[in-house]
């Protein structure tokens, strides 16, 4: 097993470091003050997403290794030639991390930059970086799906990355629809959670109710 080098609670030099690392890659820690709080151990959770480490939200001596090696091939630099694909759709979302969540908020889908949102804004913004256009409500987002004969089991989309999980209001107490992305761990998503936590990493668990593959996007 991995030895855990940096943890939420820890502050040094050695946290300061990653996180102006995790910034230079894209994963915003909401700063680089030194502090191992909960948006740098969210950017971390979301670098290990994208580069297929364990979710652990540490650091331990693999997730060291990626983020200070010079890989030949950066994973989450995609062939534009292979067109839009669920990996790449996911990568897009994972580098919003931390962003803010505002409800109702019309994300601007020609601004590379975008930097607020609410659950389905981050996914028809994610899916309008690759060329897809996905409606920017979360009931129209899965009636897409439904229309396009693309819906599964949810626990079929745990294991689909990139695939639209979502819940209905009412489920398990929830007041609102919900949408989010599978990370295809199995039990991970990225998604706009919320006025606490803005985009961050999130778990499938009970929470969702309808799944499916998002017309346009190739799945591995």
């Amino acid at each position: 097993m991995s030895e855990t080098l940096l943890k939420r609670g820890d502050s040094n030099e050695h946290v300061r470091t990653v996180q102006d690392r995790l910034t230079e890659l894209g994963y915003s820690t909401g700063g680089s003050d030194g502090d191992y709080g909960r948006k740098t151990e969210e950017a971390v959770q979301a670098f290990q997403a994208a580069y297929g480490l364990p979710i652990t939200g540490s650091i331990d001596n693999d997730t060291w290794g990626a983020l200070f090696s010079t890989p030949a091939e950066d994973p989450t630099a995609h062939d534009p030639s292979e067109g839009p694909t669920g990996d790449a759709l996911v990568d897009i979302a994972l580098k919003q991390v931390n962003d803010r969540y505002v409800f109702g908020t019309d994300a601007d889908e020609n601004n590379p930059d975008e930097n607020e949102f609410d659950c389905a804004e981050l996914i028809s913004w994610s899916c309008a970086q690759l060329g897809i256009e996905l409606p920017s409500y979360s009931v129209s987002q899965i009636d897409t799906v439904a229309a396009a004969g693309l819906e599964c089991g949810v626990d079929e989309a745990g294991g689909i990355r990139g695939a639209l999980l979502f819940r209905e209001a009412g489920h398990n107490g929830a007041q609102y629809n919900h949408v989010a992305l599978s990370l295809g761990t199995g039990d991970e998503t990225i998604e706009a959670m919320g006025s606490k936590y803005g985009v961050a990493v999130g778990t499938i668990g009970s929470r969702f109710t309808r799944a499916g593959r998002i017309p346009g996007i190739t799945y591995s």
